[in-house]
């Protein structure tokens, strides 16, 4: 009897596992945003042609568009790829006691599943982060970034039951953080390589699950590295370089998505489930047009008016007067480069100062009044002014390093003040400075200049963007933006233009 007993148990837990284990077939909706950057109100579609832009995106439009699949297909998960923060005003207003955090509460009404972490949500601290995180009503998922040696999420990964189907999500955050984001915000931080992290929950949860996705932020040539080497994946929603796919990449069996930027899209992929593995699937990007939304969220509605009151009535004081349009330029000079590098000169009185590109995250203004929350959105980092000495050797040194690095690709352009050179590529990219002026004079190699740049450059990305560590820093205390808010209140009257500081000769 005992022997028959055994048997039979042993048989129940079989078939238990059995059944367990048994892949299911069915239909899920996945319902995904990506780099939301705080825009929490619409913006002027600036890629369409006439005159007024429609407008487009906003959380009032992006909750109706949800809604409005989730009613449309109503087994669904909601997920985000990270970068909430870092954009407009509202990452700079505390609400709930975290910069970002009146987002955060858009968020919560709209009713996410999960979110993954992105190298933007620690531009006000890490303090600011653990507060944001808390806020969430959603699951934070963030399988390989860790501080101190112990994970930033509670999670690594979550597995979801939709309509009889078992969703197994990962969260991974890409592992160059620090060729991106200030460095006096990682302290302590560490992140483990995206394939193996999640090659290991993989092999964990696959038996335990019928479809696997990735919630990476790991930017589109990180998705496609990541798919090359990984097994038993389905998906990827991806997260970091704002890309726009009208249809998903398939790379080595999994279906790499990605939904813009901004709140002005929304992606969408029903999946067919069979075997293990998606069997089918219809995805759409959808365009959030606010003409389209018919009956907006009055609760989503409230919130936003409530913010951009308390925003209007701090930032919409304004501060001078454009006369030409600004645009940005990450691989040449740009009108607003030089300005702002001229008022970073002209506040520290320094010989020269230099400014990231990929610091200025408006790629264009119109001519017009000019308020601080233009400048805010123009430049949202929380970048401090800091001054720096080197040699005229060593600025040669740096002006070369710019060159090589826009043509490489490592990083934008140096928009620069004060200095003015041109120069010549050869065969082997071997360069030849014609020209190099500092203030209408060629550079001594012997003398020490001071200059001046942000502190995201000189706190870890010095060596990238100028080949050398310089010395002499001394930090001003003074954000950039509050620097170019004064600067614009004493010259309010602001026309600038490309004037050939960067040339290169054929």
């Amino acid at each position: 009897m005992k022997r028959t007993a055994m048997i039979m148990m042993l048989m129940g837990i079989l078939v238990s596992f059995s059944v367990c284990s048994r892949p299911q077939a069915g239909k899920v909706t996945i319902l995904f945003t990506n780099d939301m950057h705080c825009q929490y109100l619409p913006m002027p579609a600036t890629w369409v042609d006439g005159q007024p832009k429609p407008l487009i995106g906003g959380m009032t439009a992006l909750e109706y568009f949800i809604s409005t699949q989730r009613g449309l297909y109503p087994n669904s998960l909601l997920l985000d790829s990270g970068d909430l923060l870092t954009g407009t005003p509202i990452s700079r207003v505390m609400v709930d006691s975290a910069y970002g955090g009146g987002f955060v509460n858009m968020m919560n009404i709209i009713g996410y599943d999960a979110y993954t972490i992105g190298n933007h949500d620690f531009d006000e601290g890490q303090s600011n982060l653990f507060k944001l995180l808390d806020l969430c009503d959603f699951d934070i998922l963030s399988a390989n970034l860790y501080i101190k040696d112990r994970p930033v999420a509670k999670k690594g990964y979550e597995i979801y039951r939709v309509n009889n189907l078992r969703i197994g999500v990962i969260g991974l955050i890409l592992k160059d953080i620090f060729d991106v984001a200030a460095h006096k915000n990682l302290a302590d931080v560490r992140i483990d390589d995206p394939v193996k992290v999640s090659q290991q929950i993989i092999d964990q949860i696959d038996g335990k699950t019928d479809l696997i996705v990735i919630l990476s932020h790991l930017g589109i040539e990180g998705d496609v590295a990541l798919a090359q080497k990984i097994q038993n994946a389905d998906i990827i929603i991806g997260g970091h370089s704002h890309t726009r796919l009208q249809q998903p990449q398939k790379v080595n069996d999994v279906l790499i998505c990605q939904a813009g930027s901004k709140t002005t899209n929304l992606g969408r992929m029903v999946v067919h489930v069979a075997g293990d593995c998606v069997s089918d699937y219809d995805y759409n990007l959808i365009d959030t047009w606010v003409d389209s939304v018919k009956d907006p969220n009055p609760d989503m509605v409230s919130l936003v008016e409530k913010y951009k009151k308390e925003i209007d009535a701090e930032y919409n004081q304004q501060v001078g007067i454009l006369k030409s349009d600004w645009e940005s330029n990450r691989h040449g000079e740009s009108n607003i480069g030089n300005f702002i590098a001229d008022a970073m000169r002209s506040e520290t009185n320094s010989d020269f100062a230099l400014i990231n590109s990929g610091s200025i995250r408006k790629p264009q203004h119109p001519s017009g009044p000019i308020t601080r929350l233009d400048i805010q959105e123009i430049l949202p980092f929380s970048n401090y002014v800091e001054l720096f000495q080197c040699t005229g050797e060593q600025l040669l040194t740096l002006i070369k390093e710019n060159i090589k690095g826009v043509r490489s690709g490592e990083h934008g352009l140096l928009q620069v003040s004060g200095l003015h050179y041109t120069y010549r590529f050869y065969p082997g990219n071997e360069i030849e400075l014609i020209t190099a002026l500092i203030n209408g004079k060629n550079i001594d190699t012997q003398k020490v200049f001071t200059g001046a740049t942000v502190d995201f450059i000189l706190q870890g990305q010095a060596q990238k963007y100028f080949g050398f560590d310089p010395g002499g820093t001394e930090s001003t205390g003074i954000l950039l933006s509050d620097m170019l808010e004064n600067y614009i209140f004493k010259n309010p009257v602001i026309n600038t233009k490309i004037d050939g500081r960067i040339k290169e000769v054929k």
